[in-house]
């Protein structure tokens, strides 16, 4: 269910139990494995658009409610500059920009993360799973 908003303000769901979401879709786990070998990214777990891939391709990632966002989550529980993930060296991070309903990973509240395989973010009503491209050692 997509939640459009003809106003400004981000919808409150802070209060409201977050769900974990623990299986996901082999069809999605399929087109995952087949990316993961060339690059990092999110898929969109739960939430409008699943399946939905967006290969990090950056060192710096915007997500929010913004159109310009590199990430466009068109929906009010999103706040309009919600996150930004960023590759530091070898890692990757999350940041929350101070949104009002937060960034969760794991279903854990962070402003500031490291980024891990197969990990879920969450971003309003959203869940992505996060991929991570690492060289395999020979």
């Amino acid at each position: 269910m997509e939640l459009k908003s003809n106003n400004n303000k981000t919808e409150s769901i802070k209060d409201k139990k977050i769900e974990f979401v623990e299986e996901v879709s082999t069809d999605i786990l399929k087109d995952i494995k087949k990316i993961s070998d060339i690059g990092s990214g999110l898929v969109i777990i739960k939430g409008p658009n699943i399946g939905d891939i967006f290969l990090i391709n950056k060192s710096k990632f915007t997500i929010g409610r913004n159109p310009e966002s590199d990430i466009f989550l068109d929906d009010i529980t999103v706040s309009r500059k919600h996150a930004v993930l960023e590759k530091i060296d070898k890692d990757f991070r999350i940041k929350d920009t101070g949104s009002l309903n937060g960034s969760y990973v794991n279903g854990q509240i962070v402003e500031n993360s490291i980024l891990k395989d197969g990990d879920r973010i969450q971003i309003g009503k959203y869940i992505f799973l996060f991929f991570c491209h690492r060289k395999k050692v020979k």
